[in-house]
């Protein structure tokens, strides 16, 4: 497997375009909306389906070959003048993308579809390997781009697919897509009456699909072209058992469509929010107030870690960051709390041309570029004098303000000052409890988002996660440090100046402590920490004495990764897997879960770039929706990874 993309090559010599790489167009000249209608819309029956969707169902439809994004259009465009209430997800693999200008020639062929092609095209990811979740809730659609080889891609994926858009070129010109492992894969995603669509009608494809449990018709093709074929699935039974069930996500039907979030920083505003905006109803229960903890920082960076050679399509911190930043853009631009001011990762100082991009890697520009010296001056305003790596599309975040907008959401109830002391079962529901066990909630759904906090209740207590106390300073700008216009960051970051109060810079990390009282020797260690990125800036800022702070506790996990989905208690799972301590291999039990509990917790220092690709998962997990990640990324942010590695390291005594 690579995750090196080779973009598509377009020739436009003949006024639509034509792919180098396959030696064919991407779409008729007869009419291109004209085909997807007849082909992939008409064939899958789309247009009375999508009638029959109710405001409490989702559509889920997977394409091979998302080529200009002409079959997406239409389909959402169909999907919106259908009456649907619910709720299309739409999956596309590309193995060879097509570059954002190129994109937007291919679809201004469709002037009727020009604001969703507006919108798609906002939003269209870097081309870098992996899964691209795009939302667009006020056409009540998510689409996923996985760019990747198919092979790679489609067993990657978390989905009970409703219809298929076998797109792509032709079995003749694109021999490596319509094989076997395809035909397989979409059965693997099928239920009995999947539908299917697709312009071949070569001999190979109609065998494999039948091979693979598909009924299948030819039918007259578009235009000029004699037939195509179309189908369903037709194999009954249930689908696969999942191989690792201790990491199993079992789905858990919630019709009243509540939840009840406990916290509300990041983590819990994020889950708020993405669970609101598919029309749940939230409540969120803060002990204190908005971002009172971790994420109160006065300026959050928005930072991520690029994925390795070879390591994209699971590599969840790239993925999350992009979604981030994503979203964030989509932000109204007047009175925002995101400042897209761009961030600038220093070279180690003692390999002063060296950067944490790989020389193999060839990212996109827009997402990460080594500059010179020189040049990362210019960007910064002050002086640098190393290489760097420059993030254009990051900055940093007014966190509470934030947190509110997120908060402020239709259908979400924030009750601050509420402190859950205790949660119960009992009765189909979880209650949750005050000080004096008077009851502040009962609810079906209930999402831990505390942070370490969680460990304060006994279903949660045993969850290894480490507290890390964390100061920032806030120091008056001088006139040397004004001219700052990016984040700077090395092992430490500081912030452009703030409206009214300084930079933001730090910070320390301190395991083991509990204090959240602010130090002025910290503010000491900020400052050397600042100096060995800038000395200039750090000499220049006034005395630490005239400096402000804030303390709080960071809540991080043995692998950095945070926990996200739902729990078991841990002496029913110890004993249900007791055989991994030996190796054992045998048909172990479902996942004995807590019936709708869930944690959102262990973000340490990422959650503003963490956040809300992990709210999606969960918020899609909840609704039945298809993932927005890999299988393996679900697995490496299960909660209960920690307790199957302590079992199969034998380390648990007494099981």
């Amino acid at each position: 497997m690579t995750d090196t993309l080779r973009p598509a090559s377009l020739d436009w010599s003949q006024g639509i375009p034509f792919a180098r790489e396959f030696g064919d167009v991407y779409f008729s000249r007869a009419g291109g909306l004209a085909e997807t209608t007849h082909v992939f819309l008409q064939q899958n029956a789309l247009a009375a389906r999508f009638a029959r969707t109710g405001a409490a169902d989702n559509f889920t439809l997977v394409e091979t070959g998302f080529g200009t994004g002409r079959n997406c259009l239409a389909t959402v465009d169909l999907w919106r003048r259908s009456g649907a209430t619910g709720w299309l997800h739409y999956t596309s693999i590309e193995k060879h993308p097509i570059a954002l200008d190129d994109l937007a020639r291919a679809q201004a062929c469709w002037p009727e579809l020009a604001e969703l092609a507006r919108e798609l095209q906002r939003q269209y990811p870097p081309l870098v390997a992996g899964f691209h979740r795009i939302c667009f809730p006020a056409w009540r659609v998510t689409l996923t781009l996985c760019f990747g080889d198919v092979a790679d891609c489609l067993p990657r994926l978390c989905a009970r697919v409703d219809a298929w858009f076998l797109d792509g070129f032709a079995p003749a010109r694109n021999p490596g897509m319509w094989n076997e492992a395809l035909y397989r894969g979409m059965a693997e995603c099928s239920t009995a009456g999947t539908t299917f669509a697709t312009y071949t009608a070569a001999g190979q494809v109609r065998h494999g699909l039948v091979a693979a449990g598909f009924a299948v018709e030819k039918v007259p093709g578009f235009s000029n072209k004699r037939d195509m074929l179309r189908g369903h699935f037709t194999a009954t039974g249930a689908p696969p058992r999942h191989p690792r069930p201790w990491l199993q996500r079992p789905s858990f039907p919630a019709p009243a469509r509540e939840a009840c979030v406990i916290g509300a920083g990041i983590a819990g505003a994020q889950t708020a929010h993405r669970l609101a905006l598919r029309g749940w109803r939230v409540t969120v229960l803060e002990a204190e107030r908005v971002a009172g903890a971790g994420s109160g920082n006065p300026a959050a960076v928005v930072y991520g870690r690029l994925a390795a050679r070879g390591k994209a399509l699971d590599h969840f911190p790239q993925q999350a960051w992009l979604f981030a930043l994503r979203e964030l853009a989509g932000l109204p631009r007047e009175d925002s709390p995101w400042h897209p001011c761009g961030i600038l990762q220093l070279a180690a100082r003692n390999e002063p041309d060296s950067t944490t991009i790989p020389d193999e890697a060839c990212w996109p520009p827009e997402l990460a570029r080594v500059v010179s010296a020189a040049e990362a001056s210019t960007l910064a305003g002050v002086e640098i004098d190393r290489t760097a790596l420059f993030h254009a599309g990051a900055g940093w975040l007014e966190a509470e303000r934030h947190c509110r907008q997120l908060l402020a959401y239709p259908g979400i109830n924030l009750r601050e000052q509420t402190p859950v002391h205790r949660i119960e079962r009992g009765d189909g529901c979880w209650r949750l409890l005050d000080a004096q066990g008077e009851i502040l909630q009962e609810s079906a759904v209930v999402i831990v988002a505390t942070a370490g906090a969680a460990r304060q209740f006994p279903v949660l207590a045993t969850l290894p996660v480490n507290t890390v106390r964390g100061q920032v300073s806030l120091a008056p700008a001088s006139s040397l440090s004004a001219g700052l216009r990016t984040v700077v960051c090395e092992e430490g970051y500081i912030s452009p100046a703030l409206p009214g109060r300084g930079h933001c810079l730090g910070a320390t990390f301190q395991p083991g402590s509990s204090d959240t009282s602010v130090h002025l020797e910290d503010h000491a260690a900020n400052r050397a920490q600042l100096a060995a990125a800038l000395p200039r800036i750090a000499a220049s800022l006034p005395g630490e004495t005239t400096w402000t702070g804030r303390a709080a506790l960071r809540c991080q996990t043995p692998d950095y990764l945070p926990m996200a989905g739902p729990v078991a208690e841990r002496g029913i799972f110890m004993d249900s897997y007791a055989g991994l301590r030996d190796g054992k291999v045998m048909a172990y039990p479902d996942l004995p879960v807590l019936p709708g509990l869930y944690v959102n917790i262990g973000h340490g220092s990422k959650g503003f770039s963490q956040a809300a690709l992990v709210a999606e998962i969960l918020a899609a997990e909840l609704n039945g929706e298809p993932a927005p990640v890999s299988a393996a990324v679900l697995e490496s942010l299960h909660p209960m990874r920690f307790w199957a590695r302590e079992l199969r390291r034998g380390k648990v005594a007494g099981c």
